[in-house]
């Protein structure tokens, strides 16, 4: 009897076990039951009917490209709550040491927002606006500000009040003036241009002066940061597990800059640019709030942590570094993959001579006349284009590095045709270093092969958008629409850090 007992118990024991982890896979990434992922793009999980089909301006098109991150190459230095449990300022506690990680910060991140459309750093005045009054303080001078007044003040000025004030002379990098929200309601920038109109933003704003003209930093809670930069970095119509994925890598690449910065004198651990990642270009709105509170605190055990638009299929190709590979792998149809439905995925453009020249001029002080031919000198395994060489029949210019061919080939003011026919416009950067460039002679409303003497032009033919390091964010919606979690597609760009 005791012994028939024991096997209905046992029975029911694992009977119970058995519900338990068909209830931990199911509720694993906080989302349904999922086919597992692999490594391979091609996976039939992809290949599956969805409602995410979106146009080229449907995706953001009008979006800041998030790529062009400062590579972090830093360690991130963590503190185990196993071996501290104190609250100092700057402390970062642990609660796991695998990929995702789970972190309490005391202090606020310190943005410094550039001028007008991201053009220079500094600002030769700055008006300030809110729903609710709010205080300027200038040493022991203070202004209260009424709500729905504008407060406006220029860097001579605020320069010569400190002065005043303090009886000494304002050295560079000197903190001349605090704006703080006597409500907790956000102060607008309505002389700011930016996507938005009149940005507003939360936290506190610090005036410093430098070479006699004013940095802005915004001192704000890292995660109020994080609202305005989902969404900014990735369109509101994404699945939400996308944005919760985008959540996790803007928080974890946040904290490295706070890290990184620490103990240095810098006013700010960042800019508000797509040189870091872009912050409150655009309205926060529901959806990427609710991925910053579904996500609070969770970032990645990653030494690196970058993300970009949309890939162009070469993720994990050590055979297309040279021009006649990588030329055949851009004629060939796309595989249907997680990147396939993006029209970024193959894109062109022609631009003339002499807007290359002027960005030469401009960024190098180049003085040709004329620029007469492009070569591609180096590939990287994957295809990516590493340096370039400019010439005017004489003499050459090389130019190194991705970011920086892809600044050269400025496509400011150009329309770029994309996979699906449509064109987009906008961009200041060329839209990724995927390409293949040839010469042509002719106009570039007929791209059409011309006698000599007419314009020179250069067509450019690629694909993706972004630097390609990374999460792809187009990659990330579309594993989120068949059905991923942020975990799962987390874990498919990205490994841990952490020691085995």
């Amino acid at each position: 009897m005791a012994l028939f007992l024991f096997q209905i118990l046992l029975l029911l024991g694992m009977v119970a076990a058995s519900f338990y982890l068909l209830y931990r896979y199911a509720t694993y990434g906080n989302s349904e039951s999922q086919e597992p992922v692999t490594g391979n793009r091609n996976a039939d999980i992809f290949r599956k009917e969805n409602e995410w089909k979106k146009t080229a301006e449907e995706n953001g098109t009008e979006q800041d490209d998030p790529e062009s991150f400062d590579a972090v190459n830093e360690t991130w230095e963590v503190h185990d709550t196993a071996q501290t449990d104190g609250t100092e300022s700057g402390q970062v506690q642990i609660k796991s040491n695998v990929l995702f990680e789970t972190i309490q910060t005391v202090e606020p991140i310190r943005v410094q927002i550039l001028g007008n459309q991201y053009l220079s750093p500094y600002h030769d005045r700055i008006a300030v606006k809110s729903e609710g009054s709010f205080t300027v303080r200038c040493h022991t001078q203070e202004k209260k500000v009424k709500a729905g007044e504008i407060w406006t003040i220029t860097a001579e000025d605020l320069k010569n009040l400190w002065e005043r004030e303090t009886k000494k002379k304002a050295e560079a990098d000197t903190c001349v003036a605090f704006i703080e929200s006597d409500s907790g309601q956000p102060l607008m920038l309505p002389e700011l241009v930016r996507g938005q109109i009149a940005p507003a933003y939360a936290g506190s704003f610090q005036l410093y002066l430098r070479e006699g003209k004013l940095l802005l930093v915004n001192e704000v809670a890292l995660e109020e940061y994080l609202c305005s930069v989902v969404s900014s970095e990735m369109p509101s119509d994404y699945p939400q597990e996308a944005l919760c994925a985008q959540a996790v890598c803007a928080r974890t690449y946040a904290v490295h800059c706070m890290e990184r910065e620490k103990n240095k004198n810098s006013v700010s651990d960042l800019d508000d640019s797509v040189s870091f990642q872009v912050y409150n270009n655009y309205k926060r709105n529901e959806a990427s709030t609710q991925a910053v509170r579904m996500t609070e605190g969770e970032i990645l055990n990653c030494d690196e942590v970058l993300y970009y638009s949309t890939s162009c299929q070469t993720e994990g190709r050590t055979d297309l570094g040279t021009d006649e590979a990588f030329g055949k792998f851009l004629n060939t149809e796309p595989a249907e993959d997680a990147e396939y439905g993006s029209p970024w995925i193959r894109w062109s453009v022609i631009l003339q001579s002499q807007k290359i020249l002027e960005q030469l001029q401009a960024l190098y002080g180049c003085r040709w006349k004329e620029l007469e031919q492009i070569d591609i000198l180096e590939r990287n395994p994957e295809g990516q284009v590493q340096k370039i060489r400019c010439s005017n029949g004489n003499d050459h210019l090389d130019i190194d590095g991705e970011y920086q061919i892809r600044k050269v080939l400025s496509v400011e003011g150009e329309a770029i045709t994309l996979k699906n026919g449509q064109s987009a416009s906008g961009m200041q950067l060329l839209p990724s270093a995927y390409f293949c460039i040839e010469r042509r002679n002719g106009t570039p409303e007929t791209d059409a092969e011309q006698s000599s003497g007419q314009k020179i032009l250069f067509r450019i033919s690629g694909g993706g958008y972004g630097h390609g390091t990374g999460m792809s964010q187009y990659g990330a919606a579309a594993m989120a629409a068949a059905g991923s979690g942020y975990r799962e597609i987390l874990e498919f760009y990205y490994e841990s850090s952490a020691a085995d």
